[in-house]
């Protein structure tokens, strides 16, 4: 037997332990493993009597980790990532990768580029997950993530690397352009005056027109009806169409604009937002490191 076995007889512990530990709390914890918070510190208790050290530091309402903590949770972390790579090495031709991306990015920039991403994926197949809204994403089942939000802070139990900042600015068919007079030197306040074209903001992190005009102390005309579309190529399709203008991503819109398709019609607007790919947070599987390589080269800020 083990030595490691003989001192921890349930290494679920060691798991439990190297959550609580990863995420500063034993409820986090329970939450993601999905055991009640008594039976977190229950485990991190047993683990404890086992090893004769104490693991955290408790006060009211809040744990930290203790040099010894410290130590064994630094070492669980480059362990477990040893093994998970492991098992995606020997497990991932017989898997199927699963990319979820917006529909607006995957429109844009992926499918017109699918065969080059097979091919760089090798032998496993591909499953775009289009999804909407950030709370799909809670589950995690996927292998890759590309989506919107800050750097600073990314998403907890994620790595991310980051493709292209977030910079909007508002683009129209050259008809409705021309119709009303906009071009790239016009005004917010112009802009403003034109049928807007809107997306559903709700569990979406993306810029919405109230956030643009408000960079310009504008707010959207009080009383104006709005239609309001829940999802991106729907919008880009509406604005081709010069139904109104669109909100453009610097990044997604490029061909768009460059084939003469739209034009853009006012200022570009930045965020502290960026479009990043993001992977549970663990050493990166060959697959996963090959993805996050094609998109920086192919759907990134580099293209």
């Amino acid at each position: 037997m083990r030595p490691l076995v003989r001192r921890v007889d349930r290494l679920q512990r060691l798991a439990v332990f190297e959550s609580a530990a990863r995420l500063g709390s034993f409820s986090a914890a329970g939450r993601e493993l999905a055991l009640a918070q008594p039976a977190v510190t229950r485990h991190v208790r047993a683990l404890e009597v086992a090893l004769g050290v104490e693991l955290f530091e408790r006060s009211a309402n809040r744990v930290e980790l203790t040099e010894a903590g410290r130590r064994l949770a630094d070492t669980l972390d480059v362990g477990f990532s040893a093994i998970e790579h492991a098992i995606d090495e020997v497990t991932q031709l017989d898997e199927t990768f699963v990319l979820a991306t917006p529909p607006g990015y995957a429109q844009q920039l992926i499918v017109p580029q699918l065969d080059s991403l097979q091919q760089a994926l090798g032998d496993r197949d591909l499953r775009l997950w289009l999804y909407d809204g950030e709370s799909e994403l809670d589950g995690g089942s996927f292998d890759a993530a590309v989506r919107l939000g800050s750097t600073a802070h990314g998403w907890p139990g994620f790595e991310h690397h980051e493709l292209f900042a977030e910079h909007v600015l508002p683009v129209a068919s050259p008809t409705l352009a021309a119709e009303l007079g906009l071009d790239e030197t016009s005004s917010p306040a112009d802009v403003r005056a034109a049928p807007l074209l809107h997306m559903d903001a709700h569990d979406r992190p993306w810029m919405s027109w109230a956030e643009w005009l408000g960079e310009f102390d504008l707010q959207l005309t009080t009383g104006q009806r709005r239609i309001v579309f829940n999802n991106y190529p729907t919008v880009l399709q509406q604005a081709v169409a010069g139904r109104g203008v669109a909100l453009g991503w610097v990044g997604l819109v490029e061909t768009l604009v460059s084939d003469g398709v739209l034009t853009v019609v006012g200022p570009t607007v930045s965020s502290a937002r960026s479009y990043c790919v993001s992977w549970p947070a663990r050493r990166p599987s060959n697959a996963v490191t090959a993805v996050v390589a094609w998109l920086d080269e192919h759907a990134g800020g580099e293209r």
